[in-house]
């Protein structure tokens, strides 16, 4: 006997809970801003941004890179 199915779909967040993606996501902020021609930031200053909306993260990483390059 088949059991009837009670979910269509599961979803959950897994960045935090299955994998830390935060070593993945400081590069990649790293890399950005030197794309965009600034100093590349520390992985510290890198990290700190994450969460942040892109502006004020950019303003903070990225501070030798003018508002229009963002």
């Amino acid at each position: 006997m088949t059991r009837p199915r009670r979910f269509d779909l599961i979803a959950f967040d897994w960045d935090g809970t299955l994998f830390d993606s935060t070593g993945i996501i400081v590069r990649c902020i790293q890399q950005a801003v030197v794309d965009v021609g600034g100093q590349q930031p520390t992985a510290q200053a890198a990290a700190y941004v994450i969460g942040m909306s892109l502006g004020e993260a950019l303003a903070h990483a990225a501070p030798d890179v003018p508002r229009e390059r963002y």
